[in-house]
């Protein structure tokens, strides 16, 4: 389903939402990993397919399977921060959070031989968070990432998600899919989806460049119109 919540989108335009719905440009993203069973798949099929995507990797699965991770970050796929444990960001202090997300940050940095500096994405998981944690979120540098487009693959057929990705993906949209989750394996869905995405014209980039979008589009509007256009980018 597409984010219905365009509230919290005003109310907190400093996480992104979604890219510059002007660029046919698409961020494809996975949660929940890494996988054993599906992580190396996908990094393969992407390979095949010639597209990038991010992972948003939860931090003791890394510490469980550090070798994952580098198989990703060798392919040239960005990583991100998807929580330590997993758990909610509501049922945390805004310390605690922190804490993890550091903890995960030094995981990643490790198993993928990187500056842990460079590993700021993160996506709570289930987009839970308080405006106090945004706050410190960004305070941190970290770059609070959320979505626009979350499929129920693990709840439906692999042509319902496929139907449903086709109808309603948007230009800028960041597309969430899942592993280690039931429903049809998500290597064939990102089989399916990715070359009619890309024969539409649609090109595939990471958070990371939708971030640095974001950044070049403030330096050149100024702070007036900067905010008009987020405001519309929350619609």
């Amino acid at each position: 389903m597409r984010w219905l919540h365009r509230p919290l989108r005003t109310l907190f335009p400093a996480a992104l939402w979604r890219g510059d719905p002007a660029r046919r440009e698409i961020a494809l993203t996975f949660d929940d990993g890494p996988d054993a069973s599906s992580t190396p798949l996908l990094v393969a099929r992407l390979a095949q397919l010639g597209v990038t995507a991010t992972f948003f990797l939860v931090g003791e699965r890394v510490a469980q399977a550090p070798e994952l991770v580098r198989c990703v970050m060798r392919a040239g796929h960005q990583v991100g921060l998807h929580g330590y444990d997993h758990g909610s960001f509501l049922g945390k202090s805004t310390t605690r959070v922190l804490d993890e997300l550091a903890a995960t940050q030094a995981l990643l940095a490790e198993a993928g031989g990187c500056d842990p500096a460079t590993l700021r994405a993160v996506r709570p998981p289930f987009g839970h968070f308080t405006p106090a944690q945004l706050d410190a979120l960004l305070a941190a540098g970290y770059r609070p990432t959320m979505w626009t487009l979350v499929p129920l693959h693990w709840l439906q057929s692999a042509q319902a998600t496929l139907h449903q990705v086709l109808t309603q993906t948007r230009g800028g949209d960041l597309l969430v899919l899942h592993e280690a989750l039931p429903g049809p394996p998500v290597t064939d869905l990102v089989a399916a989806i990715v070359p009619q995405l890309l024969a539409r014209g649609y090109r595939f980039v990471t958070v990371e460049e939708m971030w640095a979008a974001r950044r070049e589009a403030a330096q050149d509007t100024g702070p007036a119109l900067l905010g008009r256009r987020l405001h519309g980018l929350s619609r």
